[in-house]
């Protein structure tokens, strides 16, 4: 800093300039002119919506870039990187991605961006991607104005225009979302798809505003009748939509979560809110202040052509808070979603079946029109089988051909990287901190004093900002580089066991192996719901499933039920050896009840034969009957599991796993 009058003063920040005023270690592009006959340059290029892409968005800079980089004699154009749809908010975008492999790798030497916006359109963002690139080994330059060279002055000049570039992105929100304000105030729709029920009229017109839809109006005034009727689950009522051949909007099947969410809908309510503050849905939500009230203005109630009366809205609300809301348990993560495949070859997907309180995975053809019937798989089997054969395959292979090795390297030297940038600006935010103090000791004229202090200020709270962004990036490759020196420390172990990993780190390596699994036993079925009586007193008491009764056992077994049963009990056509057999050998394999093989006799026969015995005490019986020789096995514990078949791209199978 100089004297703003243009006298030399002695406590300016140009003595500052070196070490400490360095971003990072990338050499700037002009120092790589004075070095090297030829710069490898990467023009990257990133445009926010659909309409960009497909008009003057990607055009318009590549232009700018091609030009940029024509002047400069000892630069070479190697190629493109772009993104296209990708928000600005975000550091981790598939073509950025593909750069800084590049830049690693020592293909690239600069990276050209026609304007600082298109890394980024908030100041965090902005300089985590400045960061990225810069500790990957390029330096980034801009075609509609020159960042200068490393050190204090390019911190201030790029502080300046992040701060530029996020306060013109908040404009243009404000005016998106006030422009929303006026148009609901007005009557009009604001924007985003009609809630079920309504279509939207005039649709890209200011005007426009929404009106009844004749086919979906039809099922909500069927579905307010049915929940009104009253005796109805929400599954019940999606099940009979599904029935009916009803499809939701989008042509899936209805579920009780997406018909929850109609039935909470405007029309349900007889209004539409916009900026609606109680209902919050996933990433698309209205966003709210510390107080909890909406950011861009106030909850606006838009009226509508009504479906239903105000009478049976009433009624209709009063049904509906009678009905059980659907539990909304968090799922966790499902290391093995897409990786797992079943007898109809789709893959399967994590679910949490809240009527056991069991995680599983499930077939994603589960809720087609035509149910593929692929079973259940409890997740803690699966997850452990698949982590034995991963540790099993990460055994049998050398240290070096291990996959992911190199990651934790390439993460803490990025890490160290920047853990010299903090420090170097903790340094400067304290130099400026005394410089300060300095300038309050001068005896030269207040104005000039006056004038050095502000714009020292000015240059402080820069860099504290900056600091600031600094730290956050700093926490952010701190955790990354704690989940890779887990993941390392797991392949680099002689014996590995990756359960020592989160569900997203044994996804991580999961994946990098290639693991598919197959269920191999193909009539398999899921033991669903609670468990029966007979198999609860079975684990409660210890008591195991003895062998089915020779001719002697029965001979006393029948005596025995002919003592507590009147002749009633035995006129039914059913064969009551046959059904205990049936009975024992359902304990010992777990097969459903409608999945009974016939010799034992009609499966619905069976099983109330045995609810009887078991309430009156006589199955008790007859297990200390069939156990006095001591043999068993233990009753099939709930939620058994299928045999599976275990492979990846490294070659190595494991089949029949049970």
């Amino acid at each position: 800093m100089g004297d703003p009058s243009g006298a030399p003063t002695p406590w300016g920040l140009a003595s500052l300039e070196g070490t400490d005023m360095q971003q990072g270690t990338a050499p700037h592009a002009e120092d790589k002119d004075r070095r090297s006959p030829a710069l490898a340059v990467a023009a990257y290029m990133r445009v926010s919506t659909a309409e960009q892409k497909r008009r003057y968005g990607v055009p318009a800079q590549a232009e700018a870039t091609r030009a940029f980089v024509k002047q400069r004699a000892t630069w070479r154009l190697e190629g493109t990187w772009e993104d296209l749809g990708e928000s600005g908010s975000t550091t981790s975008r598939p073509g950025l991605n593909e750069l800084l492999a590049e830049i690693v790798e020592g293909r690239v030497d600069v990276v050209v961006v026609s304007s600082l916006d298109r890394l980024g359109r908030t100041e965090a963002t902005i300089w985590h991607c400045l960061w990225q690139i810069e500790d990957a080994g390029a330096a980034v330059e801009c075609c509609d104005l020159d960042l200068g060279e490393p050190g204090l002055h390019k911190w201030l000049t790029i502080d300046r225009l992040a701060r530029s570039v996020e306060a013109d992105y908040s404009r243009i929100v404000t005016r998106t979302q006030s422009g929303r304000q006026l148009k609901a105030v007005d009557g009009g729709w604001p924007g985003g798809p009609a809630p079920y029920g309504y279509r939207i009229s005039g649709k890209g017109a200011f005007g426009s505003t929404l009106e009844v839809d004749p086919t979906e109006a039809a099922v909500v005034r069927l579905l307010a009748d049915l929940v009104i009727e009253g005796g109805s689950t929400l599954m019940d009522l999606a099940e009979e939509l599904n029935r009916r051949g009803i499809p939701t909007r989008s042509g899936k099947p209805w579920t009780r979560a997406n018909l929850h969410r109609r039935l909470e809908g405007a029309a349900f309510l007889g209004e539409a809110v916009f900026r609606r503050p109680d209902q919050q849905w996933g990433g698309h939500c209205t966003r709210l202040d510390d107080s909890g009230r909406p950011l861009y203005g106030e909850s606006v109630v838009i009226p509508l052509p009504p479906i239903l009366a105000a009478d049976r809205i009433h009624a209709f609300q009063r049904a509906l808070a009678e009905l059980a809301r659907p539990r909304r348990t968090p799922l966790g993560e499902y290391p093995l979603t897409g990786r797992v495949h079943g007898p109809c070859g789709r893959p399967y997907v994590g679910c949490f079946r809240s009527n056991d309180g069991v995680r599983t995975y499930r077939c994603s053809g589960w809720q087609q029109n035509v149910s593929c019937g692929c079973p259940y798989l409890r997740a803690d089997y699966v997850e452990e089988q698949v982590a034995r054969y991963v540790n099993v395959l990460l055994a049998s292979m050398p240290l070096p051909d291990r996959p992911m090795m190199p990651l934790s390297s390439e993460v803490q030297t990025r890490l160290n990287l920047h853990v010299e940038r903090v420090r170097s600006l903790e340094r400067l935010v304290a130099q400026c901190a005394e410089e300060l103090d300095g300038l309050r000791r001068q005896t030269l004229p207040s104005s000039v004093v006056a004038a050095a202090v502000r714009q020292l200020r000015a240059d402080q709270g820069a860099l504290v900002r900056v600091l600031a962004h600094a730290r956050d990036w700093l926490e952010e490759l701190d955790a990354q580089a704690g989940r890779d020196g887990r993941l390392s420390a797991v392949l680099g172990a002689t014996a590995p066991d990756s359960q020592d990993l989160s569900p997203s780190e044994q996804r991580h390596l999961i994946e990098s192996l290639g693991v598919r699994v197959d269920i191999a036993d193909r009539e398999f079925r899921y033991r669903e719901g609670t468990k029966c009586l007979t198999m609860q007193w079975h684990e409660r008491t210890a008591t195991p499933v003895p062998p089915d009764p020779t001719d002697t056992q029965w001979a006393r077994i029948d005596e025995f039920l002919r003592s507590r049963y009147r002749p009633h009990h035995f006129r039914s056509p059913l064969d009551l050896r046959a059904a205990l057999t049936g009975m024992l050998h359902r304990l010992r394999t777990g097969v459903l009840w409608r999945d009974l093989p016939e010799r034992f006799g009609d499966p619905r026969k069976v099983r109330f034969r045995q609810r009887t015995w078991l309430a009156d005490g006589v199955w008790a019986e007859i297990m200390k009957l069939l156990g006095e020789g001591g043999e068993g096995t233990p009753v099939l514990i709930h939620g058994a599991a299928p045999a599976l078949s275990i492979r990846s791209a490294y070659g190595v199978d494991r089949a029949g796993i049970s």
